[in-house]
């Protein structure tokens, strides 16, 4: 990955090892116009992931317009913004993205299609739609329209932008007109998203969460198929328990019924001969 200067403020920093930004001499990323800290902020790539920390006492960072106080974990298309320095976290993996799509949008989902694909989401990272969850059972519009199914009351978006689709285990976005998308930071027109992709329209963001949809990369028999159904739990037939000698056991011998009731008439018969003995018994 890399950080990127949308503004022209610096060329772009590969993110090997931390990256240090400040108004400092010495700092990775030394921008002393720029307003900042002299150690404003630092970015550290890791085996977890990207992070960005934030020393105590700095204000001012924000991470797709949520204000950060210590530590946030980025990913690509991230818009890092440091007092007035914007910072776009991009991918290395642009030829990666897909372009090719559908010709077409999906066929009309079956029921059991819909509850499959109701784990597909788009949830939403910044401004009014921050944390809000779309599912993908029926296409997405996205635009500046009313009638859109996620509406950007933003003048620089278009009436209706793009149409994020589900095509079996494919999410698709597919551009309305020549609009293009930030997808990990890069621009595209038309796309074919994986699972933890960030899509952005201007400074709306959003990303996809799809578990168990193959990764980019992942083709052919590496793509797992989308279940059409949640119960898979097949009935299991139990073998009869045995002996030892391989021979089913014998059953227990049934009980007489009547021999309950001659328990009950001998105990009777002793009581009352031993309150007979204890009553009329001789005494000396």
């Amino acid at each position: 990955m890399q950080l990127t200067f949308p503004d022209g403020e610096h060329e772009s920093v590969a993110l090997r090892g931390e990256v240090t930004v400040g108004g400092r001499a010495g700092n990775v990323i030394c921008l002393p116009a720029a307003g900042l800290a002299p150690l404003h902020a630092s970015f550290l790539a890791d085996r977890r992931g990207l992070w960005l920390r934030v020393p105590a006492g700095v204000k001012g960072v924000h991470v797709n317009a949520r204000p950060v106080q210590r530590l946030a974990l980025l990913r690509p298309g991230d818009l890092v913004c440091l007092d007035r320095l914007r910072v776009v976290i991009k991918g290395d993996d642009e030829p990666a993205i897909e372009r090719g799509i559908p010709a077409s949008a999906p066929p009309a989902m079956t029921d059991a299609n819909r509850v499959s694909a109701s784990r597909v989401i788009l949830r939403g990272l910044s401004g009014v739609h921050f944390g809000r969850a779309y599912t993908l059972t029926e296409p997405r519009a996205i635009g500046r329209q009313s009638g859109a199914d996620i509406r950007l009351d933003d003048p620089a978006v278009a009436e209706k932008h793009a149409v994020i689709e589900l095509h079996g285990d494919r999410v698709v976005l597919r551009a309305a007109g020549k609009n293009a998308t930030l997808v990990n930071g890069f621009p595209v027109v038309d796309a074919v998203l994986s699972p933890g992709d960030q899509i952005a329209i201007e400074q709306h963001r959003f990303v996809v969460e799809a578990p168990g949809l193959p990764g980019r990369g992942q083709e052919g028999d590496q793509r797992p198929a989308m279940p059409t159904h949640t119960q898979t739990i097949k009935a299991v037939k139990m073998p009869t328990p045995v002996s030892d000698r391989g021979a089913a056991p014998e059953p227990a011998p049934p009980r007489d019924p009547h021999s309950l009731w001659w328990l009950i008439c001998a105990a009777f018969v002793l009581a009352v001969a031993l309150t007979w003995l204890l009553l009329y018994a001789p005494r000396g």
